[in-house]
C-alpha cells in the first residue's frame, strides 16, 4: 500500500494531513490570470533558459558529420557524444534542483549558462575526439543541467490551477529550441566550420542566458502574491495571504523519496524517457540510411521542435481542464505509438508525420511529468522532486542512443524502435499505477484547486470541520487516497 501522502503544515511527520480545499465549484471560479501578473515573466524566462539550453544539447547531430569525419569517429562514438551531454543534462538536476529550493532559481541558471560557454569554448578548440566528449558531453550537458530543472521548477511555484498551462508555455522553450536547430545551424555554419559555430554558440550562450535568469523571480509570496493571481482577500473571508499554503505546499524531500509510490513513479518516467530521448540523436542518422538527403533530415528535428510546442501549449491548457495526470498517460501512449510509426517509415512524408506527431506527445510528457509530480506532493521540494526524477532519466539518456544504435548495427534500424515502443508501454503503465488511474486519486488535490482555485481562510477551516460538507468529504478523499492504492 502506499503510503506517502502529502502533509499540511509542511513538517512532514505521519498523519498530518491537509486541510483540503472545498470541492464542487465551476472551473470559471479560477480566473485566469491577468497579464500583469509577474507569474507570467517567470514564464517568459523559464521558456528562454530552456530554449538556450537545448538548442545547445540538440544541435549536436548539426555537426556530428563534420566531426566524425575530422576525427575519424564511429555513430557509435558520436552517438555517445550526445548520450553523455543528456545524460548530465538530466542529471545535474539533482544538484540544482535542491539549490533552487533553497536559493531559488537565478544563481544555479547563471552558473549553468557560464559552464555550458565554456565548454562549447573548450569543444572549439579541441584538438581530438576525446577534448570534444569531455567538453561538449559533460560541461554543456552539466551546464544545460544547472539551468533545466530550476528553471521548469520556479515555474510550478507560480501557478496551481493554471500550472499545465504555465508549464506547457515555459517547457515550450525546448520544442523551440529543438525548432532552431536546423536554422542556428545554418547560420552558425555558413560563417566558418563547426569550429567558429560553437565559437558563435558560446558567445550567444553568454549574453542572453543572464539576461533570461533575471526574471525567474523565486516565488510569488516574496512579492506580496499569491500563485495564478489570486486576490489575498477573499468576499467575505479574512484576509489570509498564505491561506490556501497548508494545502499546497506539501512534503519535505526525504519523505517522498522514501515512498513506495516515488518509487513507481520514478522507474515510470525512466523506462518512458528512453524512448523519448531516442530521435533527438538518431532521427538523423535513420532518415539518411532510408535515402533522404541530409538537409530534409536534420530538417526532422525542427519539426520535432514544432510539433514539442504545440503540444506542450495544447496540451498544457487540456491538461488543466481534463486532468494533468490522466493527459500524461495519453501522452506516453502517444510516445509508444510513434516509435512504431518510425520503425516503418520509409519517405520523407513518413518521417515527416513522425516527427510532428512525436514532438506533440513528447512535449507534453515533459510539460507535464514536473506538473503531475508537484500536484502529487506539492509545492515545497518542486526542485529536488524535478531534480530527482530528472536525474533517473539520465540513465535512459546515457544508454538509449549508444544501445539502440548498437542494436540497430547488428539487427537493423527497426528492431531498436519496436523495443522502445515496448519501453515506452511500459513506462506507462507504471506511471498509470502511480497516479492511481482510473480512480484519480493522484488528482484529489488537483481536483479541488480546480473547484475553487483557493483555501478560503477561516471558512474552509469551518467548513471542513462539518461533517457531511463538501470539504470534509474531500479531505477524507485527499487522505485516504494514497492508502487506496496498491
Amino acid at each position: 500500500m502506499f503510503s506517502d501522502a502529502p502533509d499540511a503544515g509542511g513538517t512532514g511527520s505521519p498523519g498530518h494531513h491537509p486541510t483540503p480545499p472545498p470541492s464542487g465549484g465551476a472551473r470559471a471560479a479560477v480566473p485566469r490570470p491577468p497579464l500583469s501578473f509577474r507569474g507570467w515573466g517567470v514564464v517568459a524566462g523559464s521558456f528562454a533558459v530552456q530554449a538556450l539550453c537545448f538548442v545547445a544539447v540538440y544541435s549536436f547531430p548539426a555537426y556530428a558529420e563534420a566531426l566524425g569525419r575530422d576525427f575519424v569517429a564511429s555513430e557509435v562514438s558520436l552517438s555517445l557524444v550526445y548520450g553523455v551531454s543528456g545524460a548530465m543534462t538530466f542529471a545535474t538536476g539533482a544538484l540544482s534542483g535542491p539549490l533552487a529550493d533553497r536559493v531559488g532559481a537565478r544563481w544555479p541558471v547563471m552558473l549553468g549558462m557560464a559552464v555550458m560557454a565554456s565548454g562549447f569554448l573548450l569543444a572549439a578548440v579541441a584538438d581530438g575526439f576525446l577534448g570534444v566528449l569531455l567538453a561538449y558531453g559533460l560541461l554543456v550537458g552539466t551546464g544545460a543541467g544547472l539551468c533545466y530543472v530550476p528553471a521548469v521548477a520556479v515555474v510550478q511555484r507560480w501557478f496551481v490551477a493554471w500550472r499545465g498551462l504555465a508549464s506547457g508555455l515555459a517547457t515550450a522553450g525546448v520544442g523551440a529550441g529543438t525548432a532552431l536547430v536546423p536554422v542556428s545551424a545554418w547560420l552558425f555554419l555558413s560563417g566558418g566550420d563547426w569550429r567558429s559555430a560553437f565559437l558563435a554558440m558560446a558567445a550567444v550562450i553568454a549574453v542572453c542566458g543572464p539576461l533570461a535568469a533575471l526574471s525567474l523571480a523565486r516565488s510569488p509570496e516574496a512579492y506580496g502574491l499569491l500563485p495564478d493571481g489570486w486576490p489575498k482577500r477573499w468576499p467575505g473571508d479574512a484576509a489570509r495571504p498564505g491561506g490556501f499554503a497548508p494545502a499546497l505546499e506539501g512534503m519535505v524531500l526525504r519523505r517522498v523519496i522514501r515512498g513506495r509510490r516515488f518509487a513507481v513513479l520514478l522507474l515510470g518516467g525512466v523506462l518512458l524517457s528512453a524512448p523519448v530521448s531516442l530521435p533527438f540523436a538518431d532521427i538523423v542518422a535513420t532518415a539518411r540510411a532510408a535515402g533522404l538527403r541530409a538537409e530534409d533530415a536534420l530538417w526532422l528535428l525542427g519539426l520535432i521542435g514544432l510539433g514539442s510546442v504545440l503540444g506542450r501549449v495544447v496540451i498544457g491548457v487540456a491538461s488543466d481542464r481534463l486532468g494533468r495526470d490522466r493527459v500524461l498517460l495519453g501522452c506516453g501512449l502517444g510516445v509508444a505509438g510513434m516509435m512504431g510509426w518510425w520503425a516503418e517509415a520509409a519517405s520523407l512524408p513518413g518521417f515527416a508525420v513522425f516527427a510532428l506527431g512525436f514532438g506533440l506527445f513528447q512535449g507534453g510528457f515533459v510539460a507535464l511529468l514536473p506538473s503531475v509530480v508537484v500536484d502529487l506532493y506539492g509545492r515545497r521540494s518542486a526542485g529536488g522532486l524535478i531534480g530527482v526524477l530528472f536525474a533517473a532519466r539520465a540513465l535512459s539518456v546515457l544508454l538509449g542512443a549508444p544501445c539502440a544504435a548498437a542494436l540497430a548495427a547488428g539487427a537493423g534500424q527497426a528492431v531498436p524502435l519496436w523495443v522502445a515502443a515496448a519501453v515506452a508501454l511500459a513506462g506507462t503503465a507504471l506511471l498509470a499505477v502511480a497516479t492511481g488511474w482510473p480512480r484519480g486519486d493522484a488528482g484529489a488535490l488537483q481536483a479541488g484547486v480546480r473547484g475553487t482555485g483557493a483555501i478560503k481562510g477561516r471558512a474552509a477551516k469551518a467548513d471542513a470541520a462539518r461533517p457531511g460538507s463538501a470539504s470534509a468529504r474531500a479531505g477524507r478523499g485527499l487522505r485516504s487516497g494514497e492508502g487506496r492504492l496498491a
